[in-house]
């Protein structure tokens, strides 16, 4: 259960776009899961999806939203397409499931997106990968900030 359901969150967005003619909100609470949310130009929402959110991407190739989580021996991540159907509503689909984690997401305005994937354990060393998201397309890259150890 998301923490915003037992407490009041005004915002809890970690990550706002603008999308669909109104904002997409994405927060990352952790353990507790995030949720994705849709605020339109009235101010009525629509949770699209309970997940943690470390990005959202607005391109021309779509709209996407990037989240998973890494906790205990939890480690999960995804890439969401984020679709509008013919009466307004807002849904997300599994276009990609990732390796574990995303983390350090950094998005550009060209729409696309870079992050690196929590991959699991090599002996005593956490290995992570480094990937790209363009053109609704998920790649290996070298554009990561290499994590901080």
């Amino acid at each position: 259960m998301a923490l915003c359901t037992l407490l009041p969150c005004a915002h809890a967005a970690d990550v706002t776009v603008p999308a669909f003619d109104g904002h997409l909100l994405g927060s990352d609470v952790g353990e507790w899961i995030g949720r994705l949310e849709y605020v339109a130009r009235d101010g009525a929402r629509q949770t699209i999806l309970e997940e943690n959110i470390l990005g959202i991407v607005n391109g021309a190739s779509g709209v996407f939203a990037i989240g998973g989580l890494a906790h205990m021996s939890t480690n999960r991540g995804a890439i969401y397409r984020i679709d509008r159907h013919d009466d307004g509503t807002l849904s997300a689909s599994v276009m990609v499931t990732l390796a574990g984690a995303p983390s350090q997401v950094r998005t550009h305005l060209d729409g696309t997106a870079d992050f690196l994937v929590f991959e699991g354990w090599l002996g005593e060393r956490q290995h992570f990968r480094c990937y790209r998201l363009a053109d609704a397309a998920v790649q290996p890259a070298n554009t990561c900030t290499p994590p901080a150890r």
